[in-house]
This record gives C-alpha cells, sequence and structure tokens, in this order.
C-alpha cells in the first residue's frame, strides 16, 4: 500500500513539474512562478543523506531519476526534495566528475555487488610516498604488498585487500615474475612488527598468499597507458586480522553523491621517498585533487591521453606517488553508509596508482594519473561474481 502511495506522490511530482515546465499562457510568454531566492544555490541534503545543491526545478538534471537516487520512500520523504518551504526550488543532485550516469549502482553486476556488500570492509582508526609520514601500525588493514621473483629488492608493487580471495592492483604489475601476495605488512625489514615502546606491542605475523590467477583488464594499454586495472584471486581465503581486512570499495549510492565534493586524497605504499631511497615502513600522505586538464597538460607531450577513465591528482607540497606505489589506492574517507539517520563514514578506494613523471617528489613534484575505480566497477563485480 505505502508502494502505492509513493508511485502516486512521485508521479504527481513529476507531472506538476512538467506541468510547470510546458503551460504557455496565451499571449505565448511562459508562466513565471516566484522564485525564493532565500534557497537557491544553497546546499542541501536529499532523503538518502547524500549532499546536492537547490536549484530551480527547470536547471535540474534528471528530474526523473529522483526517486532511485534518493531512495524515496514515502510522501515524507518526497517533500523533503524541496528546499524549505519553497514548491519550485528543489534539492538537486549534483553532476559527479567521476561516472555521469547517476544510476550508478544499477550498472553494477548484482552478484558481485552481493559479495562485495557482505564485506565487512576496514573501519578507520583514527580520522613510497614522497614527503610522506610513516604510518602508524594497523592503521591501513587493507594494504598488500606484490613480491617478484627478481635480484635485489622483490616487493615491488602495492594492492588492495577487496574480499577474502581477491586483490585490486595496477595492470602493469602483472607479469611472470610476480610470485605472492603479502598481505598485514607494515614494516619489511622485521619478521613480526612491535611498537619500539618498553610495553612492547606487535601485530599478528603478515601472511603471503600464492596467486590462483590473475585477471588484466582486456583493453588494457588500449589507448596507451589506459585501464591500468587487474585483479589477483588468492589460492586461499585470507585470514581476517587486526592488520588484515579489505577496503571498502564505491558500491554504495551515498559514496557516488558525496565523491563530487573530495578535495584531497590519501595515497599509502612502500616506495622511493623524496631522498630517493627505498622505505620499508609503510608511508602515507595525503595529496589535492586535480582537474583532468592538469595532467592533460602534463602528459601531453608524451602522447598520452587523460580520459574520463582516470583522476588526476597530486602535486602540491613535494607530494607524489614514486615507483613501488605503482597498483596501491587513492582513498578518502566519506559517508559510506547509514544507521538510522546517522552517516558512517569509511576508507573508501577510488582510484589506483598507474603513472606520473619520472623522478621523486621535491621541488619538481607534479600531479600523477591514477585509474578511476567509477569506471571499472561494472568490470571488477563481473570478475568477482564470474569467478568466485
Amino acid at each position: 500500500m505505502e508502494d502505492r502511495a509513493i508511485s502516486w506522490h512521485y508521479i504527481l511530482l513529476i507531472s506538476l513539474l512538467q506541468i510547470f515546465l510546458l503551460t504557455l499562457p496565451i499571449d505565448g510568454s511562459r508562466i513565471v512562478f516566484k522564485v525564493d531566492e532565500e534557497y537557491e544555490g544553497k546546499n542541501c541534503t536529499a532523503p538518502n543523506g547524500s549532499t546536492g545543491i537547490c536549484l530551480s526545478y527547470n536547471k535540474c538534471r534528471d528530474l526523473t531519476q529522483w526517486k532511485v537516487q534518493n531512495n524515496l520512500r514515502n510522501k515524507s520523504d518526497l517533500l523533503k526534495m524541496f528546499c524549505g518551504n519553497s514548491r519550485i526550488i528543489v534539492c538537486c543532485n549534483q553532476t559527479n566528475p567521476y561516472y555521469s550516469d547517476s544510476n550508478y549502482i544499477s550498472k553494477l553486476n548484482p552478484k558481485g555487488l552481493a559479495i562485495l556488500e557482505a564485506v565487512e570492509c576496514s573501519r578507520p582508526k583514527g580520522d613510497r610516498i614522497s614527503k610522506g609520514k610513516k604510518v602508524a601500525m594497523g592503521e591501513y588493514p587493507f594494504m598488500a604488498t606484490l613480491e617478484y621473483n627478481v635480484e635485489g629488492r622483490r616487493f615491488l608493487c602495492a594492492g588492495t585487500l577487496l574480499t577474502s580471495r581477491f586483490v585490486l592492483t595496477a595492470a602493469h604489475c602483472i607479469h611472470s615474475h610476480l610470485i605472492s601476495v603479502r598481505l598485514g605488512e607494515h614494516d619489511l625489514s622485521t619478521e613480526i612488527d612491535c611498537t619500539p615502546s618498553s610495553l612492547r606491542l606487535c601485530l599478528p605475523k603478515p601472511e603471503d598468499y600464492k596467486i590462483e590467477k590473475t585477471i588484466i583488464h582486456p583493453d588494457y594499454m588500449k589507448p596507451r597507458f589506459a585501464n591500468d586495472i587487474a585483479l589477483i584471486k588468492l589460492d586461499r581465503d585470507v585470514i581476517r586480522t587486526v592488520n588484515t581486512k579489505p577496503i571498502c570499495l564505491p558500491i554504495t549510492q551515498l559514496v557516488y553523491d558525496n565523491s563530487d565534493s573530495i578535495d584531497y586524497y590519501k595515497i599509502a605504499g612502500w616506495g622511493r621517498t623524496e631522498n630517493g631511497t627505498n622505505t620499508d615502513v609503510l608511508q602515507h600522505a595525503e595529496i589535492p585533487h586535480q582537474k583532468r586538464e592538469v595532467c592533460q597538460n602534463i602528459f601531453k607531450q608524451a602522447g598520452v591521453e587523460i580520459t574520463d577513465n582516470q583522476i588526476c591528482a597530486g602535486g602540491e607540497n613535494e607530494v607524489d606517488t614514486c615507483k613501488g606505489d605503482s597498483g596501491g589506492p587513492l582513498f578518502a574517507m566519506v559517508p559510506f553508509t547509514k544507521l538510522g539517520e546517522t552517516e558512517i563514514n569509511r576508507q573508501v578506494q577510488f582510484g589506483i596508482v598507474s603513472f606520473g613523471l619520472s623522478g621523486c617528489g621535491g621541488k619538481t613534484a607534479r600531479a600523477a594519473v591514477y585509474t578511476n575505480l567509477f569506471s571499472f566497477m561494472p568490470w571488477i563485480t563481473d570478475i568477482i561474481a564470474n569467478n568466485a
């Protein structure tokens, strides 16, 4: 009964708005309704908790997607879509720069999505990285480091744990010398990671996992450096500990609706520092989100095109990702789900370290390119569903 009521109210609302848009008086001039300027242009919150902006109904895109986007359940929810007492100014979802289709969740494989939804992804413990800082032990339990059968330093790429069997990384990190994935690592130079204090608190020993299969995106390098994403299926289920837990992915509408407000991301890895030396201890840093044009200007001389499937970030305060961080995450704290009316924040991965200029940090630090996960979540959910 409630479903029929919301459908009726929804249809009525859309019909009224269409009438407002299309009705013309006899003299041919468009009917003008009084707009409450007190609300127009101000930020607002939709019934699903996502952010929007108060706009006149005729300026709002994707009006017909409201019911899906905002989880409208009853007349009360429907009325919340209006700003203040106005019936002309509506809380309009903002255009997302990462993925243009506002009905994002419907593009994901239902079975793969269900598997990811069942994962208890890592909760934040607190609100090779150039100019980075050491990470507190166990702060990023989703970090993976990839081991290769080569001379010298053997851990050359990073990744993130997604489920009990899958690790996400960059396609360029997958080749014949890759032999295992290590989870739960903090300091590569120690067998067991412990605090230096007299109390001597230690994390569980890191665990190495063999690889059952690797799956590279079929369009990797089409065009050059594009679609730089791969999944690694481990040979056994991951042992979940305090320092080994999956990262959250952009699989909720709440994440999608809040992603366009991210100004700064975090990066983490075991790559080289700004001094050109490798670090054994996991590092992290904060970098700014940049417009794609910034990276296009940097890499155009190399003949590399930056597309919507990529994110541009970094180039501030001598911070960038360096060799050894490839495949690692670009992530941020955003609202992930709701408990009643309370938004629950999580560290959500939005990108994968893909490529940048040679060199490392210092005064010449430039923005780098990251694989945009929004564009590849349909592929990720397909792979997880078909290889469960």
